[in-house]
């Protein structure tokens, strides 16, 4: 095979992430998401949750990961919310797998912008993961957009 017909890992992984079905494709997002805030450092992670929960009303909180992320919202009342270095050491990236699920049901833009920290943050530069969900959420998003003018 000629090396330079070899596709870059990035394109297969689009490839594959636009041919499966629109279950797969949220389960992918989220457990990208998750992989990020796993390999995150501390401030990152906080940032990352922050952007995530935002656009969150109360029900939403208290119905994911068992009502922890309501405890960080309500905690310094609803209009400062500030994710704290021992906040990130009690959230799993399984709850965050959670928490992103739901995000792709209320706000599809609080996702980029987590996608933007992972991907901008000089600690993660070198990450895959980051330029990967970075790169399926724009496809995604275009795609979004093409079908909502179709």
């Amino acid at each position: 095979m000629n090396p330079s017909s070899i596709l870059p890992v990035t394109d297969l992984v689009v490839d594959v992430f636009e041919s499966s079905p629109p279950s797969d494709k949220a389960r992918i997002l989220n457990q990208l998401i998750g992989r990020a805030y796993e390999t995150a450092p501390t401030p990152v992670r906080q940032t990352l949750l922050e952007k995530l929960l935002r656009p969150l009303g109360p029900l939403g909180l208290v119905s994911v990961a068992g009502g922890l992320f309501a405890t960080l919202r309500f905690r310094d009342g609803w209009a400062n919310l500030a994710v704290q270095p021992e906040d990130v050491q009690r959230i799993s990236p399984a709850d965050v797998i959670a928490l992103a699920g739901y995000v792709q049901q209320v706000s599809w833009s609080a996702l980029l912008e987590a996608a933007k920290v992972a991907a901008g943050s000089p600690a993660m530069a070198g990450s895959g993961v980051a330029a990967v969900l970075t790169t399926l959420l724009i496809h995604h998003s275009i795609d979004r957009r093409r079908e909502s003018r179709e």
